[in-house]
């Protein structure tokens, strides 16, 4: 069977897929932890440590698989309207900003310091309410799939349109750098949209639409290719033969121009400023990851386990802004007791676990008054119809 028979003209694979239940639990613990790093710190220089590798996994599928899984998300959505897509896009820009408040405004309100973001909010205490996290560039990207799905754009023109995006993104990085200063909260919006080479290097706005607007397409794409594909285990097998050796052959032309792709790669300026070549390799490196997910998830799956990995995949959104607002108040926490912790394995392990914790108290709270309303609701509708 070549590649070509693989695919069907009609939708046979509506299924829920678990390759991807798998890669989004370890993006969502990969960026738990990644975020639990920012209130500790390093006893000494950074080296090959297990928490200095943990600390840096989160690069390579971290964000960029969390928003190619989102466009995957949207090619299997039953409400792919554009009036759906512009209410979600603009709840989630809500929630971004309102995330900055919660972990980073509130607390230092409460505490009088932030320890995460302090070069920036020693310019104004205020400027962080307006930085662009992941949230942010969701809802713009529900907003541009909005914009796409209102004109009845072909898939052709969609993917044209991310690349003349990229593209764009591709000749700012590195170019455009401004001035951090009380008097330019309106460099926020232009970040979210183009990269500025210092906001995006504080952290200020880690994610601009131009560089990143390829992933959740690229995601939606394969969800419209996978949703035709006749025999998952022999499509995935051939990704992975194509992109496994393409990601070798990428770090060997690395090794052989005298630089070391994995520095590269860890580098946040370079991570959140993806020129071409960089994106063309995250791109391998989530192939890969699905690839390999794909051939495990079809043993774990059998595994009682594999609740959790499904549980945790499903609820990633909420575990990612409730962990984030714990871990900010540990963090306000700690800077205000004046403690100090180093980045040790049990200092690391603790945290997680703390995090993990309560995030999932808080979820376990939603969902139960989420299932009480829908009760009430069907009761509700019973009642009048008698």
């Amino acid at each position: 069977m070549n590649l070509l028979n693989l695919f069907s003209t009609e939708t046979v694979n509506n299924e829920r897929q678990t390759a991807f239940d798998l890669c989004k639990t370890i993006c969502i613990i990969l960026m738990i932890l990644c975020h639990i790093f920012y209130i500790i710190k390093f006893t000494n220089t950074p080296s090959l440590t297990p928490s200095f590798i943990a600390h840096n996994l989160v690069r390579l599928l971290g964000a960029q698989f969390f928003m190619f899984s989102m466009g995957l998300g949207i090619a299997y959505s039953r409400n792919n309207d554009s009036k759906s897509y512009l209410k979600r896009g603009i709840i989630l820009l809500f929630s971004g900003y309102m995330l900055n408040f919660l972990r980073e405004i509130l607390p230092w309100m409460l505490f009088g310091s932030y320890p995460m973001f302090s070069t920036i909010m020693s310019n104004d205490k205020f400027l962080m309410l307006l930085s662009g996290d992941i949230l942010q560039f969701a809802g713009l990207s529900f907003l541009f799939f909005a914009f796409v799905k209102h004109f009845k754009m072909s898939n052709l023109a969609i993917f044209i349109t991310a690349v003349i995006f990229t593209t764009i993104g591709a000749f700012c990085t590195n170019e455009i750098s401004i001035n951090l200063s009380p008097n330019n909260f309106y460099f926020s919006f232009i970040g979210l949209f183009i990269p500025i080479k210092n906001f995006t290097a504080s952290g200020y706005v880690c994610f601009s639409f131009c560089n990143w607007i390829i992933y959740p397409v690229s995601g939606w794409l394969f969800g419209e290719l996978i949703k035709r594909c006749i025999n998952l285990n022999k499509f995935y097998l051939y990704m992975l033969f194509i992109s496994l050796p393409l990601l070798l052959l990428a770090w060997s032309a690395f090794d052989a121009a005298g630089k070391n792709m994995w520095l590269i790669l860890m580098n946040p300026l370079v991570y959140h400023q993806q020129n071409p070549i960089i994106l063309s390799v995250y791109m391998n490196i989530i192939a890969v990851a699905i690839s390999l997910s794909h051939l495990f998830s079809n043993y774990f799956v059998k595994f009682k386990f594999w609740k959790i990995i499904k549980h945790l995949s499903t609820e990633l959104p909420t575990l990612y802004i409730v962990s984030w607002v714990i871990i900010g108040w540990i963090g306000a926490w700690l800077k205000m007791n004046n403690k100090f912790l180093t980045k040790d394995f049990d200092n690391i392990f603790w945290l997680f676990v703390i995090v993990l914790l309560f995030s999932e108290i808080y979820i376990y709270f939603k969902n139960t008054w989420k299932n009480k309303s829908q009760i009430s609701d069907y009761n509700l509708i019973d009642k009048k119809e008698l």
